[in-house]
């Protein structure tokens, strides 16, 4: 025997399913309820309205009013830890840990399901990832720079001799 809400296998003697409570024998005895009140879960938004639902555990659908609306988008957050790690190592390392912090600021916003969080964090880390990026390159180029200028001047100071 299987619940009709959830599809829960229960033991033959069964009056309630074990993970949602639903009453799942037509011959209970009257006043044996489920736990939830009702065969389907509802739930009442921040306005008073109530919603229906006839699995409490499914997945929320893009309807559902506690979805966010980039619900699908939502594994589509960046977090840039990879690149901030590897700007900290060759590029800018301030920057470079900033923007690790962001990251992982990111990942975290997207396990609390906060996504607007975790964009903001993630463009933040995309920032500092570019600016890190942008600053290494120039301390690399004035070095090559000073190196190549140095060079010259001390052979150009030993052909006169």
């Amino acid at each position: 025997m299987f619940c009709p809400k959830c599809g829960n296998p229960l033991p033959a003697n069964a009056r309630f399913c074990s993970l949602c409570g639903v009453a799942v024998r037509s011959n209970a005895s009257p006043g044996m309820e489920s736990p939830l009140g009702a065969s389907s879960f509802e739930t009442s938004g921040a306005s008073g309205t109530s919603y229906a639902s006839s699995n409490p555990y499914a997945e929320p659908s893009p309807s559902d009013p506690y979805a966010p609306s980039d619900w699908s988008d939502a594994a589509n957050i960046p977090d840039y830890l990879i690149w901030n790690v590897l700007s900290t190592l060759f590029c800018c390392p301030p920057l470079g840990v900033a923007g690790i912090i962001f990251s992982i600021q990111t990942n975290s916003a997207k396990t609390r399901c906060d996504f607007e969080a975790a964009k903001r964090h993630s463009s933040t880390a995309k920032t500092l990832l570019v600016v890190g990026a942008v600053v290494g390159g120039l301390q690399i180029l004035l070095s090559f720079l000073w190196i190549a200028l140095t060079t010259a001047i001390e052979v150009g100071s030993l052909g006169a001799f």
